[in-house]
C-alpha cells in the first residue's frame, strides 16, 4: 500500500484478525450490530475480557462485510498524532488503495499539521468511493492525545454518507457522546450487553473449549463471572488440568471472596493456568509477555532461543490466551489482561535485558520507533541517544516531528545536558510549535554546550537552527553566517538539513537586501531538494524565489515556475496536493499582479487553505494578506477587516516578529487606503518596535505616510535610498513602485515635469512584466499623468485606462436617476486631478469620514464600485 512507503508499519495493525473457529454465534448481538451499522459511529465500550474484538471480527465475517472493513488496532504509540495519521491512513488504503495520498504528502512537512485537517482531507477522499467504508479503530483507549480526540469528534460530526465507525474502548471517550444521542448519531454496547448468558456460557465450554460441563458448574461459572467471557475462558483452561468438582469449588470461593471483582479473578486463573504449563513454557511466557507483537524470531532473539515457532504453535492450539494477528499464523499478541498478570511475575533486573534484545531485533529489522521505544523503556540512555541520531533525519524527512519530541521528551534532562545536537533538536521543534519560551531554553543550552570537537553533521545541524532563530526573532542579516557555516559542516551529502539551509540562507538574503546571492541561492535549493526528492522544500523555496523573482521585474518566471510546480503535484483525481499550498498562495499574488483578480482569488483561497491542513503558518498568513487586498480592491471592506483579523490573530501566536511585522504592514495600507492617517501612523510606529529592520514594504508605506500628512520632501527622501538600493540590485519590479510613488511626490511638490519622468520610468519597467496592479491600486491618483504618459507604452496604458471593474466591464451609460448635486460635482473634480481622500477632506473643509460618505453617494448615483468607474462614467456623461 502507498503509505508504507513513507514509514515503517506494521501491517498486522491494519489487518482484520482472523476469526477464530468454533465460536458460539451469538446472534442477538449481531442483531444490535446490525442496527448500529444505519448510524454514524458505534461504541462498543467495556472491561478488558468481554470479547469487544471478537464480536466486531465475527460480524464482519458473518455478514460479508470484511472486503470493505479497514481495521486499526490502536496501542500506545499511536497518541502521536503523525503516526495515528499514518495508520489511519493505511487502513483505509486496505479498503481504497487511491485515498490517503494527499494526507501522506502532508505528513512530510517540517511543521505538524493539525490533525483534524488531515482527516478532513482524508475522509472527503473516501466519500468519493462508491461502496460503504467500516473504519473499526479497535483499543482506542490505548489513545492519550486530546489532538486525535478532536480529531474523532470532527470525524463523527462531519462524517460522509459511505463511511461507518466502530470504535471499541475500555473507558469513556472524551467526545460529546451526549450530543450525539440526541441526535441519533451513536449506538452504544456496554458490559452488559456483551456478558455471556447462561445458554452461551454452555456452548462455550462445549464447543468452544471442547469441555463437556454439567449444567450446575455451568450456572455456577457464569455466575460467578458475571458472564465475563475471559474469566470463562480461564476457568476452562484450569478445568482441563484438574478435577471439575474442586476446581469450581476453589474458583467459586474466589470469586465469592472477591466480589466478582475481575482483576483478582484474573490473578486466581491465571495463577492456576500458568502452574500447570512447563518450566519450559512458563519461561516463555515470562520472557515475551513485555511485547506488544510477537513473532518468531521476535521471541528467539528476546527469550534466547531458537523454537520459538513452535512455541507459538503450541500456545495457539493450546488456547492460551495467545490471539492471532494474521492469517499466516506469524504476528500473535497476548491477551491483554493474561499479558499484564504475566508482566507483573517478571523482575525489573531481567526486564531490562529484555528490551534491550528486543530493542536491538527491532533496529536490525528497520524499524527504528520500536528500537527506540524499548531502549527508553530499558533505561539505557546511551543506546537511546546512538538509535535517535541514527533514525533522526529519516523521521524529520518523513514529518515525524512530534514522535522525535516525544523520544527527546522521555530523555532524562541530564541527558540533554551532555549533547548539543539532541537539545538543539529539541529546541527547534518546541521553536516550530509554537513554544517558543521552552524552546529557548534548549537553543541556549544547545549553544552552551557545543564543542568544538563535535563532528560536523552536528555542528551543521546546530548551526541550521541558530539560523532559523535569527531569521524568524532577529535581524535577518544574522541569519546568512550560521547558514553558511550549517552549510560548510553538512558538505555535499544527503543530510535533510542540506536543502533547509539553503532556504534559510536565500530567504535571509532577500530580507537582506541582497536579491541577487538570493535568486541563485533559492533555485539551489531547490535543485537540491529536487535531487533528494525532498517535495516539501522543492515547493518551499519555490514559494520564496517566487517573491524575490517577482521583485526583480521576473513576474512572469515567477508565474511559470509556480505553475509547472504546482501542475506536478497532484492527486489521481488532478487534485492538488495539500504541499501545493505553498506555490499556491504565491501564485495567488502574482495573478493579482498582473490583474488577472479571478485567478488569484482562486489560487488564494485554495492556498490558503491547503497551507492550514499543511501546518504552514507563514504562507498561510502571507495569502490571508493577500486575500484581504483583493477583498478590499473589489469592493468588499467588511470580509477584507475580517479576513485581516484572522491573520493579525495567527501572527500572535507563533510570536515571531518577522510574521507580525507582514501583518501589521498590511493593516498599516489599509488605513491609509481608508484615509485613517492616524490609525496608520500608529501601527508603523508600534511596528518599528519589533525585532528585525524595515522591509522595503515598510518603507514605502512610511513614504505613502508621509505623502498623507503632507511631508512630500521627507517621502522623497526615503524613496530615494529604496530607489539607489533598487538600482544596485537590478530589483526592476521593486523600482515600479518606488518611481509610482516618486512620481506622486514630485506632484505634490509642483515639479510636474519630474512626476511625469518618474512615472514613465515606471511604465518602461511594468509594460514588458505585465505588472498592472501597481497602477490601478493607485486610483484616479494616476489617471492623469497616466494619460500623459501614454506615448511610452500605448497598448499597455489604454488597457490600464480602460473604463472596467475590478471583476466588471463597466456598462453604457445611461440616465442618471438622480442628479448630481453642486457638492458632489466638486468632488468629481477634484478626484480628476488625483487628490488623496485626505486631500479631498482638506480642500473641502470636511473630515475624512463625511469626505467618504459623500464619494459613496456619487457612486451610488453614478452606479459604480470605485474612483476609476466614477470618472470613467462622468466622462460618459460629459460631467467632466
Amino acid at each position: 500500500m502507498a503509505a508504507i512507503a513513507y514509514t515503517s508499519l506494521i501491517a498486522t495493525k491494519i489487518m482484520v484478525p482472523p476469526a477464530r473457529p468454533q465460536l458460539v454465534a451469538r446472534q442477538r448481538l449481531f442483531e444490535m450490530m446490525e442496527d448500529a451499522a444505519s448510524h454514524p459511529l458505534t461504541l462498543i465500550s467495556a472491561a478488558a475480557g468481554f470479547g469487544k474484538t471478537t464480536l466486531i471480527t465475527t460480524w464482519l465475517s458473518e455478514t460479508g462485510r470484511l472486503s470493505r472493513a479497514a481495521w486499526f488496532s490502536v496501542d500506545q504509540d499511536d497518541s502521536d498524532p503523525v503516526q495515528f495519521a499514518y495508520y489511519l491512513t493505511a487502513a483505509l488504503q486496505t479498503v481504497e488503495p487511491r485515498v490517503g495520498r494527499a494526507p501522506i504528502s502532508l505528513l512530510g512537512s517540517p511543521r505538524m499539521p493539525v490533525l483534524k485537517d488531515l482527516m478532513s482531507l482524508l475522509f472527503n477522499e473516501v466519500a468519493a468511493a462508491r461502496d460503504t467504508v467500516v473504519l473499526v479503530l479497535d483499543d482506542y483507549h490505548n489513545v492519550s492525545g486530546s489532538d486525535i480526540d478532536a480529531a474523532l469528534a470532527f470525524l463523527i460530526d462531519r462524517m460522509p454518507e459511505n463511511l461507518r465507525v466502530i470504535v471499541s474502548t475500555r473507558e469513556q471517550l472524551k467526545i460529546p457522546l451526549a450530543r450525539w444521542r440526541s441526535l441519533q448519531r451513536v449506538v452504544e454496547m456496554e458490559s452488559d450487553d456483551l456478558r455471556f448468558s447462561y445458554d452461551e456460557a454452555v456452548l462455550f465450554f462445549r464447543q468452544t473449549m471442547g469441555l463437556s460441563i454439567d449444567p450446575r458448574s455451568a450456572r455456577a461459572l457464569e455466575e460467578r463471572t458475571e458472564g465475563w467471557i475471559a474469566g470463562l475462558q480461564m476457568a476452562a483452561l484450569s478445568l482441563r488440568h484438574r478435577g471439575a468438582d474442586q476446581a469450581l469449588q476453589d474458583a467459586a470461593k474466589e470469586a465469592t471472596s472477591f466480589s466478582g471483582r475481575h482483576r483478582y479473578l484474573v490473578e486466581y486463573l491465571a495463577a492456576e493456568v500458568l502452574r500447570r504449563q512447563s518450566d519450559d513454557t512458563r519461561a516463555f511466557l515470562h520472557r515475551t509477555a513485555f511485547l506488544d507483537r510477537l513473532c518468531a524470531s521476535l521471541c528467539d532473539a528476546v527469550a534466547e532461543r531458537v523454537d520459538s515457532s513452535r512455541m507459538l504453535s503450541y500456545l495457539d492450539q493450546a488456547n492460551m490466551f495467545l490471539i492471532r494477528l494474521d492469517e499466516n499464523q506469524e504476528w500473535y499478541r497476548y491477551h491483554q489482561l493474561f499479558a499484564d498478570y504475566l508482566r507483573s511475575l517478571v523482575p525489573a533486573s531481567e526486564q531490562t535485558g529484555l528490551h534491550l534484545r528486543a530493542s536491538a531485533w527491532y533496529d536490525a529489522q528497520g524499524f527504528g520507533a520500536d528500537a527506540i521505544k524499548h531502549a527508553l523503556a530499558a533505561s539505557d540512555t546511551d543506546a537511546a541517544v546512538r538509535l535517535i541520531r541514527s533514525y533522526v533525519e529519516k523521521s524529520l524527512s518523513r514529518g515525524d516531528m512530534p514522535m522525535l519530541l516525544s523520544w527527546l521528551g522521555a530523555l532524562p534532562e541530564s541527558t540533554l545536558r551532555l549533547h548539543s545536537d539532541l537539545a538543539g533538536y529539541k529546541s527547534w521543534l518546541l521553536y516550530l510549535r509554537g513554544q517558543s519560551a521552552l524552546g529557548q531554553t534548549y537553543s541556549a543550552l544547545a549553544n552552551a554546550l557545543e564543542k568544538s570537537d563535535a563532528p560536523p553533521a552536528h555542528q551543521g545541524v546546530l548551526f541550521a537552527f541558530r539560523a532559523y532563530l535569527a531569521l524568524n526573532w532577529s535581524d535577518p542579516k544574522e541569519a546568512i553566517a550560521p547558514a553558511r557555516q550549517a552549510l560548510s559542516l553538512l558538505g555535499e551529502g544527503t543530510s535533510f538539513f542540506r536543502p533547509y539551509a539553503l532556504c534559510l540562507l536565500g530567504q535571509a538574503q532577500g530580507l537582506s537586501n541582497d536579491r541577487q546571492a538570493a535568486t541563485e541561492t533559492l533555485r539551489e535549493a531547490v535543485r537540491r531538494a529536487q535531487q533528494l526528492g525532498n517535495r516539501m522544500m522543492v515547493l518551499d523555496a519555490l514559494g520564496h524565489l517566487a517573491w524575490v523573482l517577482k521583485e526583480q521585474g521576473q513576474l512572469r518566471e515567477a508565474i511559470l515556475l509556480c505553475s509547472e510546480a504546482a501542475d506536478q503535484y497532484v492527486d489521481d483525481a488532478h487534485n492538488p496536493l495539500p504541499i501545493v499550498g505553498l506555490v499556491y498562495v504565491p501564485l495567488g499574488i502574482l495573478h493579482y499582479d498582473v490583474d488577472d483578480l479571478e485567478s488569484a482569488r482562486r489560487f488564494l483561497t485554495i492556498g490558503i487553505d491547503l497551507c492550514e491542513q499543511l501546518g504552514m503558518v507563514y504562507f498561510r498568513l502571507l495569502g490571508k494578506c493577500a486575500l484581504a487586498k483583493l477583498q478590499q480592491t473589489v469592493g468588499e471592506d467588511e470580509q477584507a477587516w475580517t479576513t485581516l483579523a484572522a491573520a493579525r490573530e495567527a501572527s500572535e501566536r507563533p510570536e515571531s516578529p518577522r510574521r507580525q511585522r507582514m501583518v501589521a504592514a498590511a493593516t498599516a495600507e489599509f488605513q491609509l487606503q481608508a484615509g485613517n492617517v492616524e490609525a496608520a501612523a500608529r501601527t508603523l510606529e508600534e511596528m518599528r518596535k519589533l525585532a528585525g529592520p524595515a522591509s522595503e514594504q515598510e518603507i514605502l508605506l512610511q513614504a505613502r505616510l508621509l505623502l498623507a500628512e503632507h511631508s512630500p520632501s521627507a517621502a522623497w527622501k526615503l524613496l530615494a535610498s529604496l530607489e539607489e538600493s533598487a538600482r544596485q540590485q537590478k530589483s526592476d519590479g521593486s523600482l515600479i513602485a518606488i518611481q509610482i510613488l516618486q512620481a506622486l511626490c514630485k506632484r505634490t511638490l509642483g515639479q510636474r515635469a519630474g512626476a511625469l519622468q518618474c512615472l514613465e520610468g515606471a511604465i518602461s519597467l511594468a509594460a514588458s512584466g505585465g505588472y498592472r496592479r501597481v497602477f490601478l491600486d493607485e486610483g484616479a491618483n494616476l489617471a492623469v499623468m497616466l494619460e500623459q504618459a501614454r506615448h511610452v507604452a500605448p497598448a499597455f496604458v489604454s488597457s490600464l485606462l480602460a473604463p472596467s471593474s475590478p471583476e466588471r466591464e463597466l456598462q453604457p451609460a445611461g440616465a442618471l436617476l438622480e442628479p448630481l448635486s453642486k457638492i458632489e460635482l466638486q468632488i468629481l473634480r477634484l478626484l480628476d486631478r488625483g487628490l488623496t481622500n485626505q486631500e479631498l477632506a482638506t480642500n473641502l473643509a470636511m473630515t475624512v469620514g463625511t469626505t467618504k460618505w459623500r464619494m459613496n453617494q456619487i457612486f451610488g448615483k453614478l452606479q459604480v464600485r470605485n474612483r476609476i468607474e466614477a470618472l470613467a462614467r462622468a466622462r460618459q456623461l460629459k460631467l467632466l
